[in-house]
């Protein structure tokens, strides 16, 4: 049984993805930070802004940084029924998979401050970057963090997962191509 303190972070951070509106401009952490404070959920600022960082690495989240202040928001492009589907408190079961991958220098360094998972495995290789291994729920939310971090990632396995974002690639490619 997790600690209290990671019983209060999480329950934290799940009223924090609750609270995301799924639009530009977004809200801003001291916006997040009065609403948290109204559900119950007396936080710092700070906080709120590490942990928008944080959730920014698991699930499709979006900073508009063009003002001040910045404003968070659900990834544009997604449904409204999928960012319901990726809330968690609508979460069902999901499917644990062992995530394989290639990952660059930058992303391992960001890896080793935020694991994956509790069994996370970084190898660093001679030609650059390093290995990566982690037991991850197989998800939409996943699959979101692995397309936002495309040019820092390869993924080795399972193939089925490889193979569904190379298809996500390739639409995204033939969609920027300037052919249609």
């Amino acid at each position: 049984m997790p600690s209290h303190p990671t019983r209060h972070t999480i329950a934290r951070q799940w009223q924090l993805l609750k609270l995301l509106p799924d639009r530009h401009p977004g809200m801003s952490s001291l916006q997040l930070q009065a609403a948290l404070a109204k559900a119950g959920h007396k936080t710092s600022k700070r906080t709120v802004e590490r942990d928008l960082n944080e959730l920014a690495t698991l699930f499709p989240l979006h900073c508009n940084s063009k003002g001040m202040p910045y404003g968070w928001y659900w990834q544009p492009g997604l449904s409204l029924d999928e960012i319901q589907q990726l809330q968690p408190d609508r979460l069902s079961p999901t499917e644990q998979i062992e995530l394989r991958a290639w990952v660059d220098d930058g992303l391992a360094r960001r890896l080793e401050g935020q694991p994956l998972s509790e069994d996370m495995q970084l190898a660093p290789q001679r030609t650059g970057g390093a290995r990566l291994a982690a037991t991850v729920d197989d998800s939409r939310a996943l699959m979101g963090w692995l397309l936002s971090q495309a040019g820092s990632i390869r993924v080795q396995a399972p193939e089925a997962l490889r193979m569904a974002m190379v298809e996500q690639l390739r639409q995204s490619l033939a969609l920027h191509d300037g052919s249609h």
